[in-house]
C-alpha cells in the first residue's frame, strides 16, 4: 500500500506528463473533459476485470494502478480548467 503523499506525487507527475503532451491550458469544454475521464475510467475498469476475473492473460495489478492514477490526474485537470467562481455564502 502507498501513502497519500506517494499517490499524490504520482498524480502530479502524471499531470506534468499530460501537460507536456497536450499543452496547458487545454481548450476542452466540460463535455470533452467528461468524455476523456470516461475513457480513462473504462481502461481502469477493464484492467480491474482482467486482473481479478481472469478475462485475459494481460491483466495485472500494475495496470490498475496506472489507470487509477490517470483517472485522478484527469479529474484534477478538470478542476484546474473549470472557470473560477466566487465562493457562495448563505447570503447569496
Amino acid at each position: 500500500m502507498k501513502t497519500k503523499k506517494e499517490v499524490l506525487e504520482m498524480v502530479t507527475e502524471e499531470r506534468i506528463r499530460q501537460d507536456e503532451k497536450w499543452g496547458f491550458p487545454q481548450n476542452n469544454d466540460t463535455f470533452e473533459w467528461i468524455s476523456i475521464l470516461g475513457e480513462e475510467f473504462g481502461k481502469l475498469a477493464r484492467a480491474t476485470n482482467d486482473a481479478y476475473l481472469g478475462i485475459s492473460s494481460t491483466g495485472d495489478i500494475s495496470k490498475i494502478n496506472k489507470y487509477a492514477i490517470q483517472v485522478a490526474a484527469v479529474a484534477l485537470a478538470i478542476a484546474e480548467h473549470l472557470p473560477v467562481e466566487e465562493e457562495k455564502t448563505d447570503e447569496n
